[in-house]
């Protein structure tokens, strides 16, 4: 057994962090793809390692987000595949496998960053507030949806706060401390090689050192450190871009292009907010996007840190290193606010200083609630509230950081991630009505759900014959049998058998004719809920028939149409019937179909009995809403001579042979072939 002391020690919990954040981020890294990284993300990884490889440094510059971080892990996930397949046993096309191996890398980065913040924490605040902080870090759900994905903003948020959190200790004492300052500007320069937000580092540092400057009236010294510190950003970002090699000038000026498309640009598909379709959400999209992405405890603790503040309690000593992570909180939503272009992962960045914010204000209210009320909680976490200046740092005696209320705390917090695994994209807050009542308000949907469309699809009879029909077309193969295309090929008939309406895509009015024509005509025949979010709808289109109907038999089974071929008759002796049918509730045993040619005296001529949808598609099988297409050859014992004749067809139970029920009354002139008998009238030769 492991003592508490062992539980104790930093490294371990470490560890044990790294760990715990590790599980979740990996467990379903195959699970889907989502926009960017189909469209953009999977192959930019591929041709940042192909260009690297054959020595064309420039042509790295890819995309001045710039991203390069992100194509570097992709890069080693590419790799890492080659490398396994040459050990045999590996398919190098296996599409599952290569999102696995593209993503991991990253989300082993974005593992380590809470389990590097830890003893960070430890030297600013109180172990019970770092103890807690990297808790909710490691299991916020917001955090481990983007922490696993071959994307920028979750690697951007652990360099950021990496970055922040060692430049708070660099500058903390009138001593600066060099080690400190060396690791924020690795992290600041891994941050600036990521994406361009980390641009909020400038103004964060600059703070720093004239916070300190005044503290300690060392301009000079405090003005070389954030020299020094640039110039280790600078180094990092141009050691680790290839094309800045090559190029610098051509690197810097594609990184303020792409700022100047991002900041000055709405998205080019539009937007969503408080219901409506927007160009800009404006000021107010942030605060609700943070509010929904924001977990119970962190949205108590948040409350009990205002309250704290509010009462301005004087025992708190941390106040400059909370409030810089508050300023950085605040800067940072500013500065992202301003742009047109906003999705709620750009906000990501703020989450592990709101996290440790939170850890403060119910830190705080436990102690608060054992003064007043006299009771013990301290066994609930590692060790009390009290504080202690920054430097010198003088470790604390060892003690058990697994206290008996810990463990179940982690339970809690695991227990959530399970809850939403392995789609923690569709967490939202349930103090505000969770996702329900997110889909109101915020865009929703990034790909999730629409692997789960591509499977039922996939499963269908008919599901690999025609292309289906999707918005995200590009992102689609992997899921399907069939092609995948444009939105637009729903418009026309005969062209798609499926098509999938995505929760994002109705938000944002795209291709609002579509919309409307598939809503107005027809009701999905699958609708793929997540977390209480309605994601995807698949439709089932009809095939065009000759002779359109909507004759129901028994109770919801419609003939929504019939084409007649009597083009093979001469040749082969035979007529071709393609029947389209469709219901409303699934069937709970199968039915027959008999078809009758019938001369103009009811002479019976031929006839067939067989499955109404085909031998592939027993009634008993088929989908509400779903338009089952088949084709039914009925054999001629002998030529027919030209004239009027009619085809009688109906539904019965094979067991019983008793006929479904036909409120259809009989054209005139139709000869009789008994009850429940479907009469049409044909000539042949047809003309």
């Amino acid at each position: 057994m492991f003592s508490s002391r062992f539980f104790s020690q930093p490294k371990t919990l470490s560890i044990l962090f790294f760990l715990l954040a590790l599980i979740p981020r990996t467990l379903a890294l195959g699970r889907f793809d989502t926009v960017d990284e189909a469209y953009h993300w999977f192959e930019r990884a591929e041709q940042f390692l192909r260009f690297f490889q054959r020595g064309d440094y420039a042509s790295t510059n890819l995309i001045g987000h710039p991203g390069v971080t992100t194509m570097w892990l992709g890069a080693a996930g590419v790799l890492a595949h080659k490398l396994l397949a040459s050990w045999g046993g590996l398919n190098l096309n296996d599409h599952d496998l290569h999102r696995i191996l593209l993503r991991l890398p990253v989300a082993f980065v974005n593992s380590l960053a809470p389990a590097l913040a830890y003893p960070l924490l430890q030297r600013i605040f109180a172990k019970r507030v770092a103890f807690l902080a990297i808790l909710f870090w490691a299991t916020d759900p917001f955090l481990i949806a983007h922490g696993q994905l071959l994307h920028l903003d979750a690697l951007l948020t652990s360099f950021l706060t990496l970055s922040l959190l060692t430049a708070i200790i660099a500058f903390g004492d009138d001593l600066l401390h060099w080690k400190y300052l060396l690791l924020s500007g690795i992290a600041g320069g891994l941050a600036f090689l990521t994406k361009s937000p980390s641009i909020i580092l400038l103004p964060m540092l600059g703070f720093l050192a004239l916070e300190r400057s005044r503290r300690s009236a060392s301009l000079l010294q405090s003005s070389f450190a954030l020299l020094t510190w640039g110039g280790i950003g600078a180094g990092v970002w141009i050691a680790l871009w290839p094309a800045a090699w090559v190029n610098l000038l051509g690197t810097i000026q594609r990184v303020f292009i792409q700022v100047s498309y991002d900041g000055g640009s709405p998205h080019g598909w539009g937007n969503f907010f408080l219901g409506k379709a927007v160009e800009d959400p404006g000021p107010f999209f942030y605060p609700f996007a943070i509010l929904f992405r924001l977990t119970p405890w962190a949205t108590f603790g948040l409350m009990a840190l205002a309250f704290m503040l509010l009462r301005r309690v004087r025992s708190f000593q941390q106040r400059r290193e909370l409030k810089l992570l508050l300023i950085f909180t605040l800067l940072f939503t500013m500065m992202m606010t301003f742009p047109p272009k906003k999705f709620d992962r750009y906000i990501l960045p703020i989450f592990p200083a709101l996290n440790i914010a939170a850890a403060i204000g119910i830190s705080w209210l436990f102690d608060h609630l054992r003064q007043k009320w006299h009771f013990q909680i301290t066994d609930m976490l590692p060790v009390s509230i009290p504080t202690r200046p920054l430097r010198p740092f003088v470790p604390s005696p060892p003690a058990s950081l697994l206290p008996r209320f810990s463990l179940p705390l982690i339970i809690l917090l695991l227990a959530n991630v399970a809850w939403y695994h392995p789609y923690e994209l569709a967490y939202y807050n349930p103090l505000l009505g969770g996702g329900k009542v997110a889909s109101k308000i915020l865009p929703i949907g990034w790909g999730e759900g629409l692997e789960q469309a591509g499977a039922y699809i996939k499963a269908q009879p008919n599901g690999c014959e025609r292309p289906v029909a999707v918005w995200f077309w590009p992102m689609m193969p992997p899921y399907l049998c069939s092609p995948a295309v444009r939105m637009n090929w729903a418009l026309e008939q005969g062209k798609v058998d499926y098509a999938i309406l995505y929760l994002d895509q109705i938000q944002r009015n795209d291709l609002p004719e579509v919309t409307n024509f598939l809503q107005k005509n027809f009701q999905p025949v699958q609708t793929v809920q997540i977390q209480g979010i309605d994601y995807a709808f698949v439709y089932s289109l009809p095939q065009p028939v000759a002779h359109p109907l909507n004759v129901v038999f028994g109770e919801g089974i419609s003939l929504k149409g019939y084409t007649l071929d009597t083009s093979k008759v001469v040749e082969k002796g035979v007529l071709t019937l393609t029947v389209q049918w469709q219901v409303q509730k699934h069937l709970s045993e199968p039915v027959s179909l008999f078809v009758h040619l019938l001369d103009a005296k009811g002479n019976l001529l031929s006839q067939i009995d067989t499955l109404p949808g085909g031998p592939r598609t027993p009634s008993d099988l088929w989908q509400p809403q779903q338009f089952i297409t088949w084709i039914h050859p009925i054999p001629l014992q002998k030529a027919i001579a030209s004239g009027n004749y009619w085809l009688a067809l109906g539904l019965y139970h094979p067991k019983t042979g008793e006929r479904l029920p036909l409120k259809t009354l009989p054209p005139p002139n139709a000869p009789p072939d008994g009850p429940n008998s479907l009469l049409l009238p044909f000539t042949f030769p047809s003309k």
